[in-house]
């Protein structure tokens, strides 16, 4: 039986398509996926690992690539990928998750769907209805080769740093099993993960169930003689440092998938994996050959191709950037996005160099980079080929009934992250009455870095664009700070939580050019003066903050300036009233709590405004001193602590 899988394309309305797939199937080991009449997106994740004979995808209300990059994973040798479509030249309605303010859903793109069409004349087809099929029992050679190195490796004297990367289906899971399967009794082995059903694979072929939580792999009664982690690009950064910092001496392993739908891997490449390197010897695997399909699976390559899994920057066959004749060879462009839809080798080449510059580009954000109506694309070209890209963002404008709703927590302004933080953890509704230009994303060629191309891109849209103030929101690290500075731009707001996949908190920048924009950075500026001593103290006290990255934080801002009665009950009065976070009216609130408690505030309480603001713990030990069952708990119940502490600041 060929391991191959197939695609089967079933075009009609709804109902015509979901009996036309009933009739396919001649199997139970079925995943629907619907909007309507399945599971829906975050189902699909929580399956991730699973092998299904068959996955049948809804398109009728439009393509969502990341649950099309999960679905086509989960198909095994033999079995078959199904996609319900409209007929055949109708089109689903817009996706209105991308509309923007002030732009309707009308406005949002079709290119993605077009594109999405065009690759169904061109994909592999297949017929015929699917049957049962098995999971294949034994390895690749080239699995069995790394299971044997793994095993002898892991037999000898610690510490040793293995990391595996794979792209999905590759094993990598399996692998891990087996040589933990291959140790002898008695050692001291860590198995974990971010969530427990990541490392089911490895569970299953280490014979063995005993799965060690991640918080206690952090906290360990000993440390592990062996130390496993898979998919291990979902943790943060800082935690995988903690990992390995917990078990000295062990041998240590991290698999991750690449090329992977959700956008983890390069992340992983390029901020673990270096400090990884930095510390002493790594062996890296690679696996390539597939298990779970045949080689040369024509399903793995054009959803691949449609997703743009394996996209990367193209080569640059010259790192002359002037002709003969002295006249510069690189030019800016803003690319007509209709002619980037059907330009596929250049579309290829921009969103290439977004998936390598950057930690979590997934296939959705190339739907957004096609469709999302307040996006514009700039790019640095030379000889044919992209050299730097900016994608930005239109933002702000918006109306005053809108901005009201944003600043009590009504709503949250979707798809303006510049304007969604200013207005409501900044506290500063009349920032979205301001034109704003973000900066999305922005990634030079990786060869052709420190020649000042990303400056040159930059100089380009701060000539292109009149907005208010340009903006950006990022994981902070002392290299981009020190870029947007040089650029002109301000920190004015820092959030004292660590990115999910980086650890890195926060920063949004912004450069102003309006006196109204100059003003506003200037109180903002001011405030986050007197707020960052506090957050500077709770992000160490989650995880070591390093000294660079702290210096980088703390250069250019102001002296901090104590708050008046009145400018600190007005601080309050957003956080009690709205949706800021604490750390936002940090100083305020210590102000606050300075003060004595009122006789209705008992031990607990007492017990976890001293965690927060006097030993400066995180949320989890505040949680702990007030026996709060976790971290939301905590940061609720501080909000209720506030609002008795002291007399409420009066309304107004």
């Amino acid at each position: 039986m060929s391991r191959h899988r197939r695609l089967l394309v079933l075009r009609g309305d709804r109902d015509a398509t979901r009996a036309a797939a009933r009739a396919r199937l001649e199997t139970d080991d079925v995943l629907w996926i619907s909007r309507v009449d399945g599971a829906g997106p975050r189902q699909v994740a929580g399956m991730l690992g699973r092998t299904l004979d068959a996955v049948v995808v809804d398109l009728h209300d439009g393509l969502d690539a990341d649950v099309l990059g999960m679905a086509a994973g989960m198909v095994r040798g033999g079995g078959a990928l199904l996609l319900r479509l409209p007929p055949q030249g109708e089109r689903p309605p817009p996706d209105a998750r991308l509309a923007v303010h002030p732009h309707p859903p009308a406005a949002v793109g079709r290119r993605a769907w077009a594109r999405l069409e065009r690759w169904l004349e061109g994909a592999a087809r297949g017929d015929g209805t699917v049957v049962p099929g098995n999971d294949p029992h034994g390895g690749s050679p080239e699995q069995d080769a790394l299971v044997e190195v793994l095993c002898e490796r892991w037999a000898g004297p610690g510490p040793t740093v293995s990391v595996l990367l794979a792209a999905r289906g590759r094993g990598k899971s399996a692998a891990l099993g087996r040589a933990l399967a291959g140790l002898p009794a008695g050692r001291r082995v860590v198995l974990t993960a971010g969530d427990p059903r990541t490392a089911e694979a490895v569970v299953r072929f280490r014979g063995r169930s005993d799965f060690t939580p991640l918080g206690e792999a952090l906290s360990p009664a000993a440390p592990a003689e062996v130390l496993v982690v898979d998919e291990a690009a979902r943790l943060p950064v800082p935690t995988l440092k903690a990992l390995v910092a917990a078990h000295p001496g062990a041998h240590l392993a991290f698999a991750t998938t690449s090329e992977g739908y959700e956008g983890t891997g390069r992340g992983f490449v390029l901020r673990f994996l270096a400090w990884l390197h930095s510390q002493g010897a790594v062996h890296e695997h690679r696996l390539e050959a597939p298990i779970r399909w045949g080689a040369g699976c024509p399903l793995e390559r054009d959803v691949s191709r449609l997703l743009a899994l394996d996209a990367g920057p193209a080569p640059v066959p010259s790192a002359r950037s002037r002709s003969a004749d002295g006249r510069d060879r690189v030019r800016h462009r803003q690319l007509d996005r209709d002619v980037l839809a059907r330009d596929e080798p250049l579309l290829r080449q921009v969103f290439g160099l977004l998936v390598h510059a950057h930690y979590r580009t997934t296939p959705g954000d190339l739907t957004r980079l096609l469709d999302g109506p307040n996006l514009r694309l700039h790019v640095l070209e030379a000889e044919g080929r992209v050299l730097a890209v900016n994608l930005v963002a239109d933002e702000g404008a918006l109306p005053p009934g809108l901005l009201a709703d944003a600043a009590t927590g009504r709503v949250r302004l979707r798809g303006q992250a510049l304007a969604d933080t200013l207005v409501t953890h900044a506290g500063r509704p009349e920032a979205g009455r301001l034109r704003m230009v973000r900066s999305v994303r922005i990634a030079v060629h990786p060869e052709l870095r420190g020649r000042g191309l990303g400056r040159r891109l930059a100089d380009a849209v701060h000539t292109a664009h009149q907005p208010d103030l340009f903006g950006t929101v990022f994981g902070a690290t002392p290299e981009v700070l020190r870029f947007r500075r040089a650029q002109g731009y301000v920190l004015v707001r820092v959030g004292s939580a660590r990115g999910d996949r980086t650890g890195e908190p926060a920063a949004v920048m912004v450069r102003p050019v309006s006196p109204e924009a100059r003003s506003l950075a200037l109180d903002l500026q001011a405030g986050l003066a007197r707020n960052l001593p506090l957050q500077l103290a709770w992000m160490a006290a989650e995880a070591p903050l390093p000294a660079s990255l702290r210096a980088a934080l703390e250069t250019g801002l102001p002296a901090p300036r104590t708050l008046s009665g009145v400018e600190r009950d007005a601080e309050l009065r957003g956080y009690l009233g709205g949706p800021r976070t604490s750390d936002s009216v940090a100083a305020a609130l210590a102000d606050r709590f300075a003060e004595p408690p009122g006789p209705g505030i008992g031990p607990a309480d007492r017990a976890l405004v001293a965690a927060r603001f006097e030993a400066r713990q995180d949320w989890a030990g505040v949680a702990r001193a007030a026996g709060l069952p976790g971290v939301r708990a905590a940061q609720r119940r501080l909000k209720a602590v506030a609002r008795v502490w002291g007399a409420d600041p009066a309304p107004g």
